[in-house]
């Protein structure tokens, strides 16, 4: 499985990562670059440094057990893919939280002073996915649809429940598999901005990053408020027909 947060550049680098070690544990490797002839280059490679972590210890004074909270840091490293010259983004295979207010989570913090441009994680729209995907008229069918009915209520529907009638307004996830460039794709995409693709299960990091560039990056937002103009549309029934929506 392939999977991880996406992030846009604040606008695109002046030129494609390169391989980078410092004294600080600070490190990141282009393992693959694939240049296209419509100026599209993806990369994928690990980069790995250092995040804070609280770490928690139990002490015995006596008959009387204390614990004490210190912080500390630990290496860590993530997969990732990217296209920081052209679109401007990069998929993380792995996220921590930063211990600076000002910072993007790591690696993204790392990816700002690889590439230059500042960087942030985004939101997805799951719903326009959805449409595109029908609209393209592909062949797709929906495995899980989530709705978000108010701050407290998120419904889900799965297998048999999950129609494309509801897909087309999931608001906080949907999973699906769709037909493009000749491959079954089965992921989950959410509006928080992960995404995760079971098959592929072997997914080429070049074709991957075609597919993020062509199908994800279209409905990436940095917004964290936007609103489903819901569409009325055809309900499935279980048994395979069709029942109108009033």
């Amino acid at each position: 499985m392939i999977s991880g947060q996406l992030a846009l550049l604040a606008e695109p680098a002046a030129d494609p990562l390169e391989n980078h070690h410092d004294q600080t544990g600070r490190a990141l490797e282009v393992e693959e670059t694939q240049a296209y002839l419509d100026e599209l280059t993806i990369q994928s490679g690990l980069v790995a440094g250092e995040v804070p972590q609280e770490e928690e210890r139990v002490l015995l004074d006596g008959h009387e057990i204390e614990t004490e909270t210190r912080k500390v840091t630990r290496k860590v490293a993530s997969e990732w893919v990217a296209d920081v010259d052209g679109e401007g983004w990069i998929l993380a295979e792995r996220t921590h939280t930063s211990d600076l207010e000002h910072e993007p989570d790591w690696p993204f913090n790392e990816f700002s002073r690889f590439a230059g441009p500042e960087i942030a994680p985004v939101r997805l729209k799951p719903w326009e996915f959805v449409r595109n995907q029908r609209d393209a008229d592909r062949e797709w069918t929906v495995e899980m649809a989530t709705h978000e009915s108010n701050l407290d209520d998120v419904t889900i529907e799965w297998g048999h429940g999950a129609l494309k009638s509801k897909a087309v307004n999931a608001d906080v996830g949907v999973a699906l598999t769709t037909h493009w460039q000749g491959e079954f794709v089965r992921l989950v995409i959410y509006s928080s901005g992960y995404l995760a693709l079971w098959e592929p299960s072997e997914m080429d990091p070049a074709l991957l990053g075609r597919f993020i560039h062509e199908e994800i990056i279209p409905v990436a937002t940095f917004a964290d408020d936007v609103e489903v103009d819901e569409e009325e549309v055809e309900q499935e029934t279980l048994d395979g027909g069709v029942a109108h929506a009033e």
